[in-house]
């Protein structure tokens, strides 16, 4: 395809694509392309009911005493209700007290130990790379991994480190 034919395609096809924007434009503005305006007539062809709202009733926040008038759905009409109560302890509770046995209050008596406490000896030590258990591989970084390793590798000749080839490729 040539310049001349490139530059002709690119024309025609914005001259497109701006005569459909512009026919959208229009059809959503004027209602839809081809159709007759309605003529307009002195009598309203619709009948229209008239609908009556009641009075709106402002009612005040909340008072000082807690109370306020609250709509009841139901019946339509407002109750005075508390919306909210707050009530405060009138005493303190009372202290809490240990159990009255005289072990625990006794202060000559030593502690008694069934035996001398001492730590787990169990050694939680990280396996050496490449070391084999059970059929499996340690790996640092991945854990044991099944198999015991042994992969093929082999060499080919002008090859580089990357597998990328070194030299002409016909």
């Amino acid at each position: 395809m040539n310049k001349n034919t490139r530059r002709y395609l690119t024309f025609g096809g914005s001259a497109l694509i701006s005569i459909g924007a512009v026919a959208l434009i229009l059809i959503n503005t004027t209602g839809a392309v081809g159709q007759a305006a309605e003529p307009a007539s002195s009598t309203p062809t619709s009948t229209e009911a008239e609908v009556s709202v009641p009075e709106i009733k402002v009612v005040s926040q909340e008072s000082e005493s807690g109370s306020a008038s609250a709509f009841v759905p139901s019946s339509g009409a407002s109750a005075a209700a508390s919306l909210t109560t707050i009530s405060k302890p009138t005493s303190t509770p009372p202290k809490p007290t240990p159990p009255a046995s005289s072990a625990l209050t006794d202060k000559n008596k030593k502690p008694s130990y069934s035996g001398k406490p001492s730590a787990s000896k169990k050694a939680t030590t990280t396996p050496k790379n490449g070391e084999v258990r059970n059929g499996k591989t340690w790996m640092d970084g991945f854990g044991w991994v099944d198999g015991t390793g042994g992969g093929e590798g082999t060499v080919v000749s002008g090859m580089h480190e990357g597998g990328e080839q070194v030299g002409i490729m016909d």
